[in-house]
């Protein structure tokens, strides 16, 4: 079977699984989720690991107990403990004027966390895929990201807790045929027809639509992001040792000092302003900043109702507005 395949080589080669490990499936229902469960199910007759499902309740549609319900039938026949949780995500983004997506991902994270340091588990495993990540890579090109790097393999979380993507290298075809052969039950969240979110127009107008042109355009974008997400690593180790020398960071302030940063390559110098800059970047921000030291330009720039820019002297100065 190609997917149990793909997810035993992404599994072993990246290490993301061994001997020991006590691991958290984040399990919502749908094809993607249940078939990582059953995907852990057979990897533990293969190695020694303890799992454990959690389905989050995100109280915005109600299907969703539903939903939980389909999510611990299915544990219970392949015999998993599964605890189903509930997270506000429209509150949140209400009391802290953050997107409901953002929220939603915030909460989700936190109750990782907390059941991850509750049963003592050290990784917690997410069911994203390669649509998903040819998705996050078309978004970031969209906005003007910083990188392409796309979804990345694994990230800590906190001091001993690791988030894992073992199906990151699977396309959802691939993982929907390999639920239809297990027989597995799924969900379909409506909401990912939804036009609202920028993922949901991309998922179904652009990816499509680049699928028609080149058929293995998702796993080009995972191969192209894979690729870059090892220059990003590589690249910002370098950038923490260069930082240290010429970059001082005060509680108001960010300071770099000019002869220092223009005496490197100037891809080192993007680098170096994409990971200082204090608000969120964007390519064009990176770029405009770059160009502004390279020419002198002493003028300030506003980058936000916090931040200002401003060369002054010999050093090029990232000031923190008073209100």
């Amino acid at each position: 079977m190609k997917t149990l395949s793909s997810f035993y080589s992404n599994v072993f080669d990246n290490d993301l699984a061994k001997e020991g490990d006590k691991i958290i499936l984040a399990v919502s229902g749908g094809a993607d989720s249940m078939s990582m469960m059953h995907l852990f199910w057979m990897l533990s007759k293969k190695i020694k690991i303890e799992i454990l499902v959690l389905n989050l309740d995100h109280n915005l549609r109600k299907e969703s107990l539903k939903e939980a319900q389909i999510v611990k039938k299915l544990s219970e026949r392949l015999n998993i403990k599964c605890i189903l949780d509930k997270i506000e995500p429209l509150k949140y983004a209400k009391e802290n004027s953050v997107s409901l997506e953002t929220a939603g991902r915030i909460l989700r994270y936190e109750s990782f966390e907390r059941t991850a340091g509750k049963f003592k588990f050290n990784k917690i495993s997410t069911a994203h895929n390669a649509n998903d990540n040819a998705e996050t890579a078309l978004m970031r090109l969209l906005r003007g990201g910083g990188n392409f790097a796309g979804i990345p393999l694994r990230r800590k979380l906190a001091a001993n807790i690791e988030v894992i993507r073992p199906m990151l290298n699977i396309a959802r075809k691939d993982i929907e045929l390999y639920a239809a052969e297990q027989n597995l039950p799924f969900c379909t969240d409506k909401s990912n027809f939804s036009d609202i979110f920028l993922r949901n127009r991309i998922r179904k107008n652009i990816l499509p639509a680049l699928v028609k042109i080149n058929p293995k355009i998702v796993e080009h974008i995972f191969n192209l992001t894979s690729i870059q997400a090892v220059e990003e690593d590589y690249l910002d180790q370098i950038c923490a040792k260069i930082a240290s020398k010429i970059i001082k960071k005060k509680p108001n302030q960010i300071i770099i000092e000019l002869k220092g940063f223009l005496g490197y390559n100037p891809a080192l110098r993007y680098r170096l302003l994409k990971n200082v800059i204090p608000e969120k970047q964007n390519s064009f921000q990176i770029n405009f900043l770059a160009k502004k030291i390279s020419l002198s330009d002493k003028s300030p720039h506003i980058l936000s109702k916090d931040w200002v820019f401003k060369i002054s002297g010999s050093k090029a100065v990232f000031k923190k507005v008073r209100h």
